[in-house]
């Protein structure tokens, strides 16, 4: 009680009644610090204001949840994981005024994240809300700013019992999609938004409804792909014409007109679906990297390589890729990717054993 200006970091917290517990501490930085296992929350504050909690795993906690503020204002809550939780991964109650981004709320018991009783005027951004068991985030209170947020596979992405929030940036940010530049304001992505983007800009045409209110300006992928760089980046782009689509296992050849550097893989999902690829392999004859999915924590849509890809220009390379659900196809047997790269389908055997030599994977490789 009552410390203020504090460092609390790198500390392992477990088998508690709580990880880490605040009352009237202001102005303290808590980081690095593992609190799991917990009977009730890893992280609890009350009454405490200004506080900085970052980089922390606060998962399995049994009957709580990740980090629970009670009357405590003016905190920031960045790039923690508040995952498989026995209640929400963020709680916040009677606490304004706090910024929660760039955390990853995945397999609690209830949700991602939850403002309630009067928690107002919070800004919520760059969070992935991941395969909650029922909501991925749940606002029983006003005035909040939610954007550039991921929902996905969750039970029901949100619920929101008051429509003064804002779901989506209130000012226009210049962004990247599909390979082309633009401004505009940016929402959220919903993994059940079923709307069109006729003009290619990434945004959806219609709001995404939520509880009678709207979802303006819908991510038509996941936040992170708005904000890539252009340069040594491998991509198809989405498949004009996706479907028919099935899981399976593609083989082919790529051949860059560029270095391309890369660590991680994203698969183009078709609308509406949990499209992903469960393992990958590229390699040539003297080197060789892989990527395994881990389920549905963290940034599925994504895998990570073992081993940095480096792909010289003109050089071929072999990839073997294993898709889960339905992935976008594109049906060519030769596809000249949106960096100007040459994709090639050697064989496509497909999740009932039919081989297909025209199916290639909607992909992107980058760093």
């Amino acid at each position: 009680m009552h410390s203020n200006n504090n460092t609390i970091s790198k500390n392992i917290c477990l088998n508690n009644w709580i990880g880490i517990e605040l009352w009237y501490s202001n102005a303290n930085t808590i980081s690095n610090n593992n609190c799991s296992l917990n009977k009730d929350e890893g992280i609890y504050l009350q009454l405490s204001n200004n506080n900085a909690i970052s980089n922390n795993n606060c998962s399995n906690n049994y009957n709580w949840s990740g980090i629970n503020l009670l009357h405590s204002n003016n905190n920031i809550i960045s790039n923690n994981n508040y995952s498989v939780n026995g209640y929400y991964g963020i709680d916040l109650y009677y606490s304004n005024n706090n910024t929660i981004s760039n955390n990853i709320c995945s397999s609690n018991e209830v949700g991602g994240i939850y403002l309630r009783y009067s928690s107002n005027n919070n800004t919520i951004f760059n969070n992935n809300c991941i395969a909650n068991n029922y909501y991925g985030i749940y606002l029983g209170s006003n005035s909040n700013l939610v954007y550039l947020n991921n929902f996905i596979n969750n039970s029901q992405n949100v619920y929101s019992s008051n429509f003064t929030n804002i779901w989506n940036s209130t000012e226009k940010i210049t962004y990247t999609y599909r390979g082309k530049t633009y401004t505009n304001y940016l929402g959220n992505h919903w993994d059940d938004y079923t709307g069109r983007d006729t003009d290619g800009d990434g945004i959806g045409d219609t709001p995404y409804s939520i509880d009678g209110d709207n979802g303006c300006y819908p991510l038509m992928m996941p936040f992170e792909n708005y904000f890539l760089t252009t340069e040594n980046i491998f991509d198809t782009g989405e498949s004009s014409n996706p479907y028919p689509s099935i899981s399976g296992t593609h083989n082919g050849t790529i051949t860059p007109n560029q270095t391309i550097t890369a660590t991680k893989l994203y698969t183009y999902p078709c609308p509406g679906t949990g499209g992903h690829n469960e393992y990958a392999r590229i390699w040539n004859a003297t080197w060789n990297a892989t990527a395994t999915w881990d389920g549905y924590a963290s940034d599925w849509h994504n895998i990570t390589f073992d081993n940095p890809v480096v792909l010289l220009p003109n050089k071929t390379y072999n990839y073997t890729i294993r898709t889960g659900s339905y992935p976008q196809i594109i049906h060519r047997q030769n596809h000249t990717t949106l960096d100007g790269s040459l994709i090639t389908c050697t064989k496509f055997t497909d999740a009932d054993g039919r081989v297909y030599y025209d199916w290639i994977p909607a992909i992107r490789l980058y760093a």
